[in-house]
């Protein structure tokens, strides 16, 4: 059974009901103090009537580096001076399937360190990280609000610390003797699972694959990526070597979601890869974080693991959580038509070992 928390609950309720407003196509108030708070609005629902209850002298479009970047603006965190802007112009500033609209010059400067938590918050929301943000006023007022030292205490916590939530024998094919465990982190929502196949001997490194969740190859069988054939072909290498864990990581989408994974597939569809893609959204090439798997097996007892895996850089990854890898097993599986430009981006783009 899950332990209530005891020392962070109001921040963790605070932090995430703020997340799950944005979600919920409001807007939340960032309090610096008692005298001035700003209004934050995720830009993706921005429609003609929030445009203009938000629109003042102080309205600000927020946009994170890499989306200035592919604008050709400086590579920062903008806060770009929007009061003047269509809705049009807007949409075509943060989302590159909006289309290409004419825009003035564009007055900018580098965002605080308030406003880059406040992007943060809303890629935890699985939102398009872009924000529409002005002084408060009589339209927002009663939005809900947290400080800005909730906000970056919130984000400060570590991913690793974990819960384990659940567990029971789950048989599967290759392998009847096998065990399905649930964790959660202590302040976030997401679920991550631990199928421990056979018997796992702490003392001997175990064959390990950390997968994140893929809803499209996984489960439907895309044959745009390459993520279905090598759960598969994970799970067929540890049944053959008699034991060994899976790591399942709700990192959609390298940690982007699933409904701005669908965006990135969109702009794929254009000849752009799978990393430009991401960067045109706002989202680094890569968003997901590792130490929670480092953390789960930690809470498994396993400290050290032969690794299955192409990409280096979760190599290093688990390797700076503390968990030593004592051999990388390649995971190749067969390529095709539909997925040689995605697997070849991921050699090209990520370094990975093929």
């Amino acid at each position: 059974m899950l332990k209530k928390q005891n020392t962070n609950d109001d921040l963790v309720m605070m932090a995430e009901r703020a997340a799950d407003e944005l979600k919920r196509q409001t807007g939340i108030l960032i309090r610096e103090n008692a005298s001035h708070a700003v209004a934050n609005y995720p830009a993706e629902f921005l429609d003609d009537a929030m445009l203009e209850r938000l629109r003042s002298p102080s309205l600000c479009l927020l946009i994170t580096a890499a989306r200035a970047k592919t604008l050709g603006l400086p590579a920062h965190d903008l806060k770009i001076e929007a009061s003047s802007l269509s809705l049009g112009q807007i949409h075509a500033l943060c989302d590159p399937l909006a289309g290409s609209i004419a825009t003035p010059a564009l007055p900018h400067r580098e965002a605080t360190a308030v406003d880059s938590m406040a992007l943060t918050l809303v890629k935890h929301a699985s939102l398009l990280p872009a924000l529409l943000v002005a002084d408060i006023s009589e339209a927002t007022q009663d939005w809900f609000s947290l400080h800005t030292n909730q906000l970056h205490d919130y984000l400060a916590m570590p991913q690793s610390n974990v819960l384990e939530t659940a567990r029971a024998s789950l048989p599967i094919e290759g392998a009847e003797k096998a065990t399905l465990v649930s964790f959660r982190s202590r302040h976030g929502t997401s679920v991550h699972l631990a199928l421990l196949i056979g018997d796992i001997d702490p003392k001997n490194p175990p064959l390990t694959r950390i997968h994140s969740s893929c809803v499209t190859g996984d489960i439907l069988g895309s044959l745009r990526c390459d993520c279905g054939d090598q759960l598969k072909l994970a799970l067929s290498e540890i049944c053959k070597a008699g034991s060994g864990i899976l790591v399942y990581l709700n990192q959609e989408g390298r940690g982007i979601g699933i409904t701005n994974k669908i965006r990135s597939y969109k702009l794929q569809e254009q000849g752009i890869d799978t990393f430009t893609a991401n960067l045109m959204l706002g989202f680094d090439e890569d968003e997901r974080d590792f130490s929670v798997s480092a953390a789960i097996l930690k809470s498994l007892g396993i400290t050290s693991i032969r690794m299955l895996t192409n990409n280096p850089n979760k190599l290093a990854a688990l390797e700076k959580a503390g968990i030593i890898i004592s051999q990388r097993v390649p995971l190749i599986s067969p390529t095709g038509v539909h997925n040689h430009a995605y697997i070849d981006a991921k050699a090209k783009k990520a370094g990975h070992l093929f």
